[in-house]
């Protein structure tokens, strides 16, 4: 695991005060799970807010933001149940997941279902040695990686780092040869596919 591909502390502190879309914190979260470093961030954020909240008058918090410890929330809806894939982060346990569907050539998604989310969420699985075309976004794309590793202009990814890419970034992910990669997305706004090739590919793939 990387300790380099960790969100920002902007995105951390955000996280620890409840401040992010239900979706892009459900991503936070299965990482910050995975990651202890990150762990022990939000914490030392949440300290810090702590502190500040006893100074001023209580107001109530913002519902439905998952738990880095892994809890469900209490009034969450949904009964917890086992993860729909083994070994997933114990964060994902409240939610309901849909089927797998293909998407490309040994490339699959499942979607996710986080209520109140306006991040649409899923897991993405690529076989060994798969390159994806290269691509910007219009929007936010957050990534945990679940398992396996991929790698782009910007650096390695590996099982537990998160990848926190924007409007700003372009690139061509490949997948690990030989691990493949199963990774969490939460994504706003959409992906813009570069090349003759990924031109083509736009109407076919909706993420």
């Amino acid at each position: 695991m990387s300790t380099a591909h960790r969100p920002s502390d902007d995105t951390l502190a955000a996280f620890a005060g409840g401040h992010l879309d239900e979706g892009l914190a459900l991503a936070v979260a299965a990482h910050v799970e995975l990651n202890s470093e990150s762990r022990r961030l939000v914490q030392e954020f949440q300290a810090v807010q702590g502190a500040l909240l006893d100074r001023i008058e209580p107001v109530a918090m913002a519902r439905g933001i998952p738990d880095p410890s892994g809890q469900k929330p209490a009034d969450n809806p949904i009964a917890a149940r086992p993860p729909a894939e083994p070994d997933m982060p114990n964060v994902l346990r409240p939610y309901a997941f849909g089927p797998w569907r293909p998407i490309g050539i040994r490339v699959a998604m499942r979607r996710i279902e986080v209520p109140g989310a306006q991040a649409r969420v899923f897991m993405l699985r690529a076989g060994p040695g798969i390159a994806l075309p290269h691509h910007k976004h219009t929007g936010f794309e957050w990534t945990t990686i679940l398992s396996g590793a991929y790698e782009h202009e910007y650096g390695r990814y590996a099982a537990g780092d998160f990848d926190e890419a924007d409007a700003g970034h372009d690139h061509t992910p490949r997948v690990d040869p030989v691990e493949g990669c199963t990774c969490l997305v939460a994504m706003t706004g959409n992906v813009l596919f570069q090349g003759w090739l990924g031109r083509l590919l736009q109407p076919l793939v909706r993420l």
